[in-house]
């Protein structure tokens, strides 16, 4: 293994014994094999991959996709069926609420149980206790048994002692979805300095915003195979799309465009319309409704594709009817990301209060949003123009959305340290002595 990589994992499947009724547990050791009495569940199939020191990976998935498993085969608490897993370095997990907790003992106790089975020594762990006890915040209660504890006081002491560690490996598992809103930023607060120092993080959440904003990489899991392994942003979107039901339709904009491109079409529908799609990563609906074009445009309507911060731009696309009957109620937005896919705003027309109907199949709308953008950090940003519509018992179907349509250069004319730069204004009074 190259000494790059912080965790291998080579063809590793995992087999569960599945037996109906407790007497064929015992008949199957009896008959030594001869005879099988139980049913095979494989929990997990050929998974491969390599993850490189200091990468923080996210795994999403359905639950029972085989998430928690792999993780335990990673931490080394659940033996593979066949396959191999390699980690490197001193592995720290927070796999399930208080696991690795004697209820019956204190909270310090247990600050030293769970160091000792990481391996440090007791003077290790009593060099680190006044850290991990600043971290966790429960006061006097760390003296009481652990078995008082509320859930939101299991989990902060157990990723105090986690974070705390400085462990090469650290694995969560949806433990934070339990805690408050203070104690998930100091999480992820804890997290970016644990990557700062080279430290290799696994997290598995339901909360896609959470992997975007945190992951470099995602890997998704699905009935125990791996889909994909990608960036964060692709493989959580293309996750979103499985999970809600929507379709993926890369092709959706093909037969528009050409129909409205043909010399016999009335040049009044021409004029006005966008009928280019700059950037297609993914198309996500059930195509009933479908972007034929999008742009971006400066305030006197020249396409741009790099532009100052604090600026207004003009996102404007075209919508085209493709197969629903007339006087439909569409609902038209954008998504705004950075480079990372982090999702920084959102809005669209019933937000902002503007009725949108279109007529008979084949007929178009297009929508123009004007969009003052903030004092943004300088980079890459992107625009996800997106269609929905109203059924007749009111629910509301994705028809279209164009991920990463536009993509564009954001340059800076102030310094901004962080993603954004708020409209602030200072005051400073002078007290004398």
């Amino acid at each position: 293994m190259s000494s790059e990589i912080s965790i291998s994992v080579s063809d590793v499947s995992k087999c569960y014994h599945v037996y109906e009724r407790p007497r064929d547990r015992l008949l199957q050791m009896l008959t030594r094999g001869r005879k099988q009495f139980f049913k095979e569940f494989w929990a997990l199939r050929d998974i491969s991959f390599e993850i490189k020191k200091g990468e923080v990976i996210g795994i999403v998935g359905r639950n029972g996709s085989g998430k928690s498993t792999l993780l335990q085969l990673i931490c080394g608490t659940l033996n593979q069926s066949s396959g191999e897993v390699n980690t490197v370095g001193r592995v720290a997990a927070l796999l399930e609420l208080g696991s690795g907790f004697n209820p019956e003992f204190t909270g310090r106790e247990n600050v030293f149980l769970n160091g000792a089975i990481l391996g440090l020594s007791r003077q290790e762990i009593a060099s680190k206790m006044d850290r991990i006890l600043a971290f966790a915040e429960i006061g006097d209660f760390i003296d009481q048994p652990v078995k008082t504890y509320s859930s939101g006081m299991y989990v902060r002491l157990a990723f105090a002692i986690q974070a705390n560690i400085d462990p090469d490996i650290l694995i969560v598992d949806e433990a934070l979805a339990v805690g408050d809103a203070y104690f998930t930023h100091r999480c992820m607060l804890r997290f970016e300095q644990l990557r700062e120092r080279g430290t290799t993080i696994l997290f598995v959440s339901h909360d896609a915003t959470a992997v975007r904003a945190l992951c470099e990489k995602c890997i998704w899991l699905e009935n125990g195979r791996m889909v994909a392994f990608d960036t964060a942003s692709k493989v959580v979107d293309r996750y979103l799309t499985a999970l809600f039901g929507y379709e993926q339709a890369d092709t959706v904009n093909e037969e528009p465009v050409a129909a409205l491109e043909d010399d016999s079409a009335p040049v009044a529908a021409r004029d006005g319309l966008e009928l280019r799609i700059p950037n297609i990563d993914q198309r996500i609906g059930d195509g009933k409704y479908s972007i034929i074009g999008v742009s971006l445009y400066d305030e006197k309507m020249s396409p741009i594709q790099a532009i100052t911060h604090g600026s207004r731009v003009i996102l404007r696309f075209s919508i085209r009817n493709q197969s629903m009957e007339g006087g439909g109620k569409l609902i038209a937005g954008y998504i705004f990301r950075t480079q990372k896919g982090i999702e920084l705003a959102s809005t669209h027309s019933d937000v902002e209060k503007v009725p949108i109907t279109i007529e008979e199949i084949g007929s178009i709308v297009t929508v123009t949003f004007a969009v003052d953008l903030p004092l943004l950090h300088p980079g890459s940003y992107a625009f996800s123009p997106t269609v929905a519509y109203r059924t007749e018992l009111g629910d509301i179907n994705m028809a279209d959305r164009v991920e990463n349509a536009i993509v564009f250069m954001v340059s800076s004319v102030k310094q901004i340290h962080a993603m954004m730069n708020l409209p602030t204004s200072v005051s400073v009074m002078n007290t004398p002595a």
